[in-house]
């Protein structure tokens, strides 16, 4: 991080003193004879650097791009013929090329996008204080964009995030149950046939499968939870936890999404729960004390 406050940027001439791999365009940031140089490996690229930090500066000064640096760019990085033939293998040896000239029709978007939501919620429960499984406002946009762009649908994304968020949760990762709960409401009324909008939808197979094994999943791990509450909740924290994980359970409990599930099947399922939690409780408690 850099603060731009005080600084001046304009484009800069090729610098021959600076090694910087395929750096072929240059430009600097000056303050009070304190000079940052930047470099770009295309013109395209520099030209939007200077643009973003010219409207962050404010400054008076418009940078103009200079005519002939395209030409200069290339003196001191060995020829011409060299350096173009290392920008036409510069996406090859990245590993982009191939990715370019392929037909996207040809991927299979849902595994790729599998794969890029478990690595972004990988990454965002990285930071233990923010996170509990929410994805931030850049995150979203890129799955949702990514979504839109290749027609991955809906009730699988929430599918693999739910089974995701599962994976983490049973790992010892604390996961916020209002989370959980708005993915499987989502995937629960696409099943059923009752969206909220009231639009038709067409569930696939593998939907309902899938929506079956993470609602079985999904109700062990909530026994787990309310059987554990004494160490799953302790002291009652995070504050609002237990009561959604009780809201969740009513949903998952529930067979038919139109019709709630009474109130003496969840009694009696928590009354199960807090017997098994009981003993749980004595038995660690015994072992602690040596007690037969």
């Amino acid at each position: 991080m850099m603060p731009l406050e005080g600084y001046t940027v304009d484009y800069a001439e090729p610098d021959n003193g600076l090694v910087m791999q395929d750096a072929k365009y240059f430009f600097k940031a000056v303050r009070e004879g304190d000079v940052v140089t930047f470099a770009t490996n295309e013109e395209n690229e520099r030209h939007s650097w200077v643009q973003a930090l010219y409207r962050a500066t404010g400054q008076s000064h418009k940078p103009t791009p200079p005519v002939t640096a395209t030409n200069k760019s290339s003196q001191g990085a060995g020829t011409a013929g060299q350096k173009d033939q290392q920008d036409a293998d510069r996406s090859k040896k990245l590993g982009f090329d191939e990715y370019i000239q392929s037909d996207p029709c040809k991927f299979d978007h849902h595994d790729l996008f599998k794969t890029l939501q478990t690595a972004t919620l990988d990454f965002r429960l990285s930071d233990p204080y923010c996170s509990l499984g929410w994805l931030s406002p850049g995150q979203s946009y890129v799955l949702e964009e990514y979504c839109s762009r290749y027609g991955v649908r809906g009730c699988l994304r929430h599918l693999y995030y739910l089974n995701d968020l599962l994976d983490r949760a049973e790992q010892g990762f604390m996961i916020d149950p209002q989370l959980l709960h708005y993915s499987y409401v989502f995937c629960a009324s696409h099943v059923s046939g009752s969206r909220p909008d009231s639009s038709a939808s067409t569930v696939t197979m593998e939907e309902k499968d899938r929506f079956n094994e993470i609602k079985e999943r999904l109700r062990l791990f909530l026994e787990h939870q309310v059987t554990s509450f004494r160490f799953a909740f302790p002291f009652g924290r995070p504050e609002g936890a237990l009561k959604a994980t009780l809201s969740l359970l009513e949903r998952v409990l529930t067979k038919d999404i139109s019709a709630p599930i009474s109130r003496d099947e969840i009694r009696f399922f928590i009354r199960k729960c807090l017997e098994n939690a009981a003993y749980t409780n004595y038995t660690r408690v015994s072992d602690q004390a040596k007690i037969e």
